[in-house]
């Protein structure tokens, strides 16, 4: 009789481990039927789209419980912010003016920016003259349509060029217009193009906006508000399984190259793929910021140019722009938890043996976690470096100079302080590119930015306005103050030769801030004053009244 007791008690419990252990499995284990997504490109497929790729292929998109669909763009497919606001596609890929959609009131929403800078590049011949945007005021360009070309007009026009006078024709996408002199200037991707022209051996030139203050984010994944809305834990993870493909792309370029040749783009070259993946990890810069990052103030800065453009006037509200990550919760933890209280009495001491490893594993994501947002806020701090300065000379570039001295107008309107400008460039520039190369010519304006900086205050601000000029502005000095600090610089400038065969010499403009003066007239008088200093020889400061000669060259 015992024994037959003794038989039902172990089969019970042991009915109850089994229930318990089918519950666990099916409270803690995904879905088997994942959900259709659909992804829609800007372009046709090739590495730019790297990371949704190496998401589907890896399955991480199958893990967080989807099945993605990626659509290729092109020039004869739909719009992928209007295919994606139809409802046609969940999720879009776009570029910077996707702030436009935004400001004219679309329910869209930045997801992630996979690129910190734009490939947007104007493509011009080794031989050709064109060294800087100043220099297409009387070219044939070849443009895109906006929004894809709005940092190249910008450029122009932020040079003072007028996007009117432009002689302009439509984008064919072919590069051999370039080659056969039918253009002057092509409006390509430094990731794409500039490859297809080493293979025929054409020597080529870039002039990229973000060297004249104009840098925008690319390639943005977007969707719509009502999405995020009904179904915020799948945008999420959609998020963060995208997220997690551009990294593994990024970790492993030749994996990624060979799945987009064999399964995408059979039609680009391995050598093709892997000259544009390089060129795009530039842009991503994964080292740097973590991939996917977004600064409200560069988006302030992107929207408020589009508006300089004329192709935007509404607001823009950030909070709803722009999208806010939230952190996974992991249900299986608590599902763990729940099935493991039906064997509480036998499992006591195998749960507060879990319990302490989930207690140090929280410690060491809470530490984890201080170390993430402290390296955000350095990343944020370099970010905010690289785009307040100018890549070449170190020196501060056009939109921090303009910043600073709406500042300094400011407060001289408002203590009555003399403030002055020095608008500078090097004399016969071109001839030195000629002569010695172009690499000799960055060398000479790296060189020249850290001999002036040896010689000015702290309170002195200077400035590569764009190509070889200079400006320099100095609070607390009047005209002629100024004009002295001139003739100290000319004078540097013309005795110290930058190597024993490269020596040149500068022309200066002078003016003193006047009241009621803004930025632009201020620097359109020290303009004049430097055009009358070139027309009268060069290698002179010219400061209304106060003339400074010295020898012309």
């Amino acid at each position: 009789m015992s024994a037959i007791r003794r038989f039902c008690r172990a089969t019970k419990l042991g009915n109850l481990l089994i229930i318990t252990t089918v519950l666990l499995c099916c409270l803690t284990s995904p879905l088997a039927a994942a959900e259709p997504i659909r992804l829609q490109l800007r372009w046709l497929h090739q590495f730019q789209f790297a990371g949704y790729y190496m998401a589907k292929e890896k399955g991480f998109y199958r893990e967080a419980g989807m099945d993605v669909d990626i659509v290729e763009g092109g020039p004869n497919a739909p719009k992928a912010i209007d295919s994606m606001l139809s409802g046609e596609s969940d999720f879009a890929v776009a570029n910077s003016g996707l702030v436009i959609a935004h400001m004219q009131g679309k329910p869209v929403v930045a997801l992630a920016a996979i690129m910190q800078s734009s490939p947007s590049a104007w493509i011009v011949l080794a031989d050709s003259n064109i060294f800087t945007p100043l220099d297409l005021a009387d070219k044939r360009l070849m443009l895109l349509p906006l929004p894809e070309s709005a940092e190249l007009r910008l450029t122009l026009l932020r040079e003072g060029i007028s996007l009117n006078n432009l002689n302009i024709t439509n984008a064919s996408f072919n590069p051999q217009d370039l080659i056969d002199h039918k253009i002057d200037a092509y409006d390509g991707y430094s990731t794409n193009e500039p490859f297809w022209l080493e293979q025929q051996g054409v020597p080529y030139r870039l002039i990229r906006p973000r060297e004249y203050g104009v840098n925008f984010y690319n390639d943005i994944l977007t969707t719509r508000t009502t999405l995020i809305e009904q179904r915020p834990e799948m945008v999420d993870a959609f998020v963060r399984a995208s997220l997690q493909g551009w990294q593994y792309a990024l970790d492993h370029i030749e994996e990624t190259v060979a799945v987009i040749h064999a399964q995408y783009a059979p039609n680009k070259s391995l050598e093709h793929l892997r000259f544009e993946a390089e060129a795009i990890r530039e842009l991503v810069m994964p080292e740097l910021v973590q991939i996917g990052h977004m600064n409200p103030g560069r988006w302030k800065t992107i929207a408020a140019s589009y508006k300089e453009l004329g192709m935007a006037d509404g607001p823009l509200d950030l909070e709803q722009f722009i999208y806010h990550h939230k952190e996974p919760v992991d249900y299986s933890r608590l599902y763990a938890l729940l099935a493991a209280s039906l064997l509480v009495l036998l499992l006591v001491g195998a749960f507060a043996l879990r319990l302490a490893r989930l207690t140090r594993r929280l410690r060491r994501e809470v530490s984890a976690r201080i170390e993430v947002e402290h390296e955000l806020l350095k990343t944020n701090q370099q970010l905010e470096k690289l785009a307040n300065t100018d890549r070449l000379t170190g020196l501060w570039n056009r939109l921090k100079l303009e910043e600073v001295a709406n500042i300094e107008i400011r407060r001289a309107e408002r203590y009555d302080f003399a403030l002055s400008l020095l608008f500078f460039d090097i004399d016969h520039f071109k001839a030195i590119n000629d002569q010695y190369g172009h690499e000799v010519g960055d060398q000479t304006l790296a060189c020249l930015s850290e001999l002036l900086q040896q010689h000015l205050r702290e309170a002195d601000s200077l400035c590569r306005w764009g190509g070889e000029e200079f400006l320099l502005l100095m609070p607390h000095t009047d005209l002629s103050q100024a004009s002295s600090m001139a003739e100290k610089l000319r004078s540097l400038i013309a005795n110290t030769p930058i190597t024993p065969e490269v020596s040149f010499t500068a022309s200066f403009g002078v003016a003193q801030w006047q009241k009621g003066q803004n930025l632009d007239e201020l620097i359109q008088q020290a303009d004049q004053r430097l055009y009358r200093a070139k027309a009268l020889g060069r290698n002179r400061v010219e400061a209304g009244n106060v003339t400074v000669v010295a020898s012309t060259q």
